[in-house]
C-alpha cells in the first residue's frame, strides 16, 4: 500500500492529518507508552481512540493493521522508504519511533542493544506481570476463590519491582533508561507496583 488511504482501518478512523504519524490506542498502560514517546521526541501525530467497550479491536479494520487485536498500532505516512510504515507491538513502535526521531536510544551497538534489552524486560515481564496483578487484584479476577494466580503475579511483579530498583537506581545504567522510561516516565514501576498490588 502505497497510501495511507489504501489501509482499510482509515475507513473507521478517518486521517483528519493524513501527514502525520497515526495512533490507534487507549489511555491503558500499554496504550500510553506510544502517546507518551510521540510527545517526549515531538513527533507529530494524530490519535484515533479503540474503545474496548465498542470492541473495536476486534473489527476488520483495526485487525487489519493488527492481527492480534491489541492496542497501540500505527501507521507513519512517512515511513523509511517514502511509503506507509504500519506497525503494531509496542516494544516495535518505540524502536521504530526513537530511531525516526534520533532520540531516547543510543546510535552506538552496545548502547543500542542495552536499551533494547531493558525495553524487551518491559515489554515482555513488567508489563505483562503488572497487567495480570491489577486484573486478579482490581478488576473481575479479585472475585476468584482460588488466589493462586494471583500470588503467582504479585510475587512477580514484586520481583521485577526490585530489579528495576536494583539496576536503576545504579549509576552504572545510563542507557537502559531511555526507552525503558517511557512507559513509566513520571510513575516509577515501584509506584505501578504500590498501584495495583
Amino acid at each position: 500500500m502505497t497510501e495511507l488511504s489504501d489501509y482499510p482501518i482509515t475507513k473507521k478512523w478517518p486521517a483528519e492529518h493524513p501527514d502525520k504519524i497515526q495512533l490507534y490506542s487507549l489511555p491503558t498502560p500499554n496504550g500510553v507508552k506510544i502517546s507518551i514517546m510521540l510527545e517526549e521526541t515531538g513527533l507529530p501525530y494524530e490519535p484515533h481512540l479503540v474503545r474496548f467497550e465498542n470492541n473495536d479491536q476486534l473489527s476488520p479494520e483495526f485487525a487489519s493493521l493488527n492481527p492480534n487485536n491489541k492496542i497501540p498500532a500505527i501507521i507513519d505516512p512517512h515511513g523509511p522508504d517514502g511509503n506507509p510504515m504500519p506497525l503494531f507491538e509496542s516494544g516495535a513502535i518505540l524502536i521504530y519511533l526513537a530511531d525516526k526521531a534520533r532520540s531516547l536510544i543510543p546510535r552506538d551497538a552496545p548502547g543500542r542493544y542495552e536499551t533494547i534489552q531493558w525495553l524487551m524486560f518491559q515489554v515482555s515481564g513488567v508489563g505483562p506481570m503488572f497487567g495480570q496483578v491489577g486484573f486478579f487484584n482490581k478488576f473481575a479476577g479479585k472475585e476468584y476463590e482460588d488466589k493462586r494466580p494471583r500470588d503467582r503475579y504479585v510475587v512477580e511483579a514484586r520481583r521485577f519491582a526490585r530489579r528495576s530498583r536494583s539496576t536503576f537506581d545504579g549509576a552504572h545504567m545510563d542507557h537502559g533508561r531511555c526507552l525503558y522510561d517511557c512507559g513509566y516516565r513520571d510513575l516509577s514501576v515501584d509506584q505501578c507496583a504500590q498501584h495495583v498490588l
